[in-house]
């Protein structure tokens, strides 16, 4: 009794691993399978991973052949190329260490926040000068303030408005307090305006861009291709790979050899099961986008319907969950640009005529609005609440309106205000 208890004890127990893992392998995006199978195929030498490309309607692969086969993408951080150039530029054993040091120590923005614990002052202010020349002005500072005033100094010297700007007034400047700064520096709006331009042409971030430390570069899931009205989409390579098995001769194997063997002979088949279930429950969520979401495909995300992952796992007599992994982390490529699978996803807003139209919509309608504003006097919450309401016949609040601005990385009216 007690062996057969252990027995259904070990098989639910692997039938949980595997179903944890077959969950696991559907919302993994492609760099993350491409990941797993390589570390599957290192410990079981059945498994040898293959690259394919599924497509339909017949989708010509060759149009994407320019995309990134590897993760790996090799770039020059601004460390590295900041110490290749000391490297090149100061033979003097002491400038080298010093600027070394100084390097080693900034953070992402190319500031340097510790720098009197690290330098006495008149070692820093040494650094700074030999970073000057070359060309690198800001990086070392120990803050924003300082960062700006470094590169104030050296391109525009005469500018005495702009420096006490910077010194004095940076909070009134970031909050557009245009008639307090006046007011202190007793000056016109010209005056202002010229001062503000000047401080605008200043790189507060003076790293160039540092891709060492930036996301990887994203790589389509789903390649989505139109000629008029035909349409046609591919799982790309990368997001659906295959594997096959390799044959080892077992004629000649001891019976523990042979009980391995088994074991990574199920272990595959497992693995070829979910890759193929990954693919065909891509298959069928991308059929259902194609169809109700032709035109945001075609055109824009503007276009959107509105569709909730409840309607997509009912279409396709998957579990709502299910279909909510196989869409996490995915990315489409349409010939307007790439995007987040979820993006496609929007809750609805109903119009008093009945009609549905998406929450997306209504976003990218702020957008537009916002964009051809009147920068001197920015449309209020309310503005844009009537404004919308007026073009779609929608009953929201400001409230959301506020809510979908700051989703969208919108300040308030008063924060746009320009001179």
């Amino acid at each position: 009794m007690r062996l057969e208890v252990n027995q259904k004890l070990d098989l639910k127990l692997a039938m949980t691993k595997q179903l944890r893992q077959a969950i696991e392998l559907l919302q993994m995006p492609s760099d993350e399978l491409e990941t797993f199978l390589i570390e599957q195929s290192l410990s079981n030498p059945l498994i040898e991973v293959k690259d394919s490309f599924h497509f339909k309607e017949g989708y010509h692969t060759s149009k994407y052949m320019n995309l990134p086969e590897n993760n790996a993408e090799y770039r020059i951080s601004n460390v590295d190329q900041l110490l290749s150039e000391i490297r090149l530029t100061y033979h003097s054993s002491e400038d080298y260490q010093l600027l070394q040091q100084l390097i080693l120590n900034l953070n992402e923005f190319g500031y340097l926040p510790n720098a009197t614990q690290l330098f006495s002052q008149s070692q820093y202010n040494h650094a700074l000068q030999l970073l000057k020349n070359l060309d690198y002005v800001g990086v070392g500072a120990t803050n924003l303030k300082h960062c700006l005033l470094l590169q104030l100094e050296a391109f525009y010297p005469d500018e005495l408005f702009a420096k006490e700007i910077i010194q004095y007034h940076l909070e009134k400047l970031a909050d557009r307090k245009w008639n307090d700064i006046k007011k202190c520096l007793q000056i016109d709006e010209e005056e202002l305006k010229y001062s503000i331009n000047i401080i605008k042409s200043l790189n507060p971030k003076p790293f160039k861009p540092d891709y060492s430390s930036m996301s990887e570069v994203v790589r389509p899931d789903i390649i989505i291709d139109i000629k008029d009205d035909f349409i046609t989409y591919a799982l790309s390579n990368w997001f659906s790979p295959s594997i096959t098995m390799t044959k080892i001769e077992s004629m000649y194997l001891s019976a523990e050899d042979q009980k391995q063997m088994n074991k990574w002979e199920k272990d595959y088949n497992w693995l070829s099961q979910s890759l193929e279930q990954r693919r065909e429950t891509m298959i069928a969520i991308m059929e259902y986008l194609i169809q109700e979401q032709l035109e945001a495909l075609k055109n824009g995300l503007q276009f959107i319907k509105p569709m909730t992952l409840k309607d997509i796992s009912v279409a396709i007599n998957r579990h709502e969950s299910t279909v909510s992994r196989a869409t996490m982390n995915k990315y489409i490529q349409a010939p307007w640009g790439t995007f987040l699978m979820k993006n496609l996803f929007s809750s609805k807003v109903t119009t008093h005529s009945g009609e549905d139209i998406s929450k997306e919509k209504i976003k990218i309608q702020i957008l537009e609005l916002v964009k051809n504003e009147n920068k001197k006097k920015p449309l209020s919450d309310n503005k844009i609440l009537e404004l919308i309401c007026s073009q779609e016949e929608v009953e929201l609040s400001r409230r959301t309106i506020a809510k979908y601005r700051v989703e969208l990385n919108i300040p308030s009216s008063s924060k746009r205000k320009e001179l």
